[in-house]
C-alpha cells in the first residue's frame, strides 16, 4: 500500500476499471488536485523497479515544462514501486490539466514487454475459458508419455543368445 506523507490524508478514494475512469475523474476533479493512481501488474517480474525508475526518468525528460508537477513531498518521483512489495507501480503527480492520457501512453512504452508478455493469455483465456489449464495438463501428459516411452524399452529383460 502507498504510504502517504504524514501531512495528508486521503479526502476521495475512487476504483477506476479502466483509464477512461481515471481521465473522467481528473477532468472533474481542481486543478492542482493531487492524484494517485496504482498500476497493478498480475506478479512483481524481475526488473520491475528498473522499469519505475526508467519510467519515472522518462516523465522527468519529457516534462520539464510548467504543466504537470510531482507531489511536492516527493519532488523528484512520478511513479514509485510499491515498498510492501506487491506488484504495484505507484503514479503521483498534480493534475493540470487532465494529464492520464499522456501518462498512460508514455507508461506504456516503458510497461510495454509485460503488458505484452501477458497480453496473448488473457486473450485466449477469454475466448477459451480454461484453456491454459487444459495446456498445462496436455505438457504433463507429453512429459508423462515422453518418460514412458524411454523407460520401457530400459526395463525390458535382456535375452541372451546361445551361441550354436
Amino acid at each position: 500500500m502507498f504510504r502517504l506523507p504524514p501531512n495528508l490524508g486521503v479526502a476521495q478514494q475512487y476504483t477506476a476499471v479502466s483509464p477512461s475512469d481515471v481521465t473522467a475523474l481528473e477532468e472533474s476533479l481542481p486543478s492542482n488536485s493531487r492524484m494517485l493512481v496504482g498500476l497493478v501488474f498480475s506478479e512483481r517480474y524481475s526488473g520491475f523497479e528498473e522499469d519505475c525508475s526508467r519510467a519515472n526518468a522518462k516523465l522527468f525528460s519529457l516534462f520539464q515544462e510548467p504543466g504537470l508537477s510531482p507531489w511536492p513531498e516527493y519532488p523528484q518521483q512520478f511513479i514509485t514501486p510499491d515498498e510492501d512489495g506487491e506488484p504495484i507501480a505507484w503514479i503521483h503527480y498534480q493534475s493540470s490539466p487532465a494529464w492520464w492520457t499522456i501518462l498512460l501512453v508514455i507508461l506504456g512504452g516503458v510497461f510495454l514487454l509485460p503488458i505484452i508478455g501477458v497480453l496473448p493469455v488473457w486473450i485466449i483465456d477469454f475466448m477459451f475459458p480454461g484453456f491454459t489449464e487444459t495446456i498445462g495438463t496436455i505438457g504433463m501428459i507429453v512429459v508423462i508419455g515422453g518418460l514412458m516411452f524411454f523407460l520401457l524399452p530400459m526395463l525390458k529383460p535382456v535375452k541372451e543368445e546361445v551361441a550354436k
